[in-house]
């Protein structure tokens, strides 16, 4: 099952060409096509650190990035990154929206931009650079669980999750649609999505109903099979692209 053991940073919540290639660290070909060997590309699930400030510890860090583009970094500190990047070959360039609830960026705020550039083989290795050039280095290897073919019915059951007393339940139909409700008396109303049925990232977007306020979050998910004795999880990483995140391992 590769380099997940069920690591998931601390959950977070405030209120075309023609031409026929291989993709996915090695993942598959297309129909009808050969190739001679994996070509690596950097979408994938990972798991590493990252290095926020010179000579701080470096922190433990997950991430889905989706091969349309779309990815996430959570921090286990509290931090999140929202990614937003191309992927010619291996490389991988773009940029990130970020979020804390911990500690401050090195711009000394709880929230910061800027880009990032990577280079997968297939381990994933590179720079977040905020708006003032602070380098954050990044280190991560890459998990074959990515290459589980994705398919919503996987993802259909009750799930809940519980972390630092915030509880959050959901139930996931086999279409991807699904409804939650948490501790704090918010309810969730959204669905999960295929991007790419070779490859094991999922898209979600809901609405989350909370205090008279709906918010919309979009957001990334990656299902885990049972392995053994260890239960079958998803991991979700959504946020409404302004100021508020969430972060959650349903098991």
């Amino acid at each position: 099952m590769g380099l997940h053991n069920r690591m998931l940073p601390i959950v977070t919540i405030t209120g075309s060409s023609l031409m026929v290639g291989c993709g996915g660290n090695g993942g598959s070909c297309g129909s009808g096509s050969s190739c001679s060997g994996p070509v690596i590309s950097a979408d994938g699930y990972y798991e590493g650190t990252l290095t926020t400030t010179q000579g701080s510890p470096a922190t433990p860090v997950v991430a889905i990035i989706a091969d349309n583009g779309d990815g996430a970094i959570s921090g286990q500190d509290g931090t999140y990154y929202r990614l937003n990047v191309s992927l010619p070959g291996n490389q991988l360039t773009g940029t990130y929206l970020g979020l804390s609830q911990g500690p401050a960026f090195p711009n000394g705020t709880q929230a910061t931009s800027g880009s990032i550039s990577a280079v997968a083989s297939p381990n994933l290795t590179g720079t977040l650079s905020d708006q003032d050039g602070a380098p954050e280095p990044l280190a991560m290897n890459y998990d074959t669980v990515y290459q589980v073919e994705s398919s919503l019915p996987k993802l259909a059951g009750t799930w809940s999750y519980t972390a630092n007393g915030f509880s959050l339940t959901a139930t996931i139909q086999p279409d991807g649609t699904f409804s939650a409700t948490d501790s704090n008396n918010c309810s969730y109303n959204g669905a999960f999505m295929i991007i790419d049925p070779n490859y094991n990232a999922y898209s979600e977007s809901y609405v989350r109903s909370c205090g008279g306020a709906n918010d919309t979050f979009t957001g990334l998910a990656a299902y885990f099979p049972q392995n053994g004795t260890t239960n079958a999880d998803i991991k979700v990483m959504a946020d409404d692209n302004a100021t508020e995140f969430l972060v959650a391992d349903f098991q």
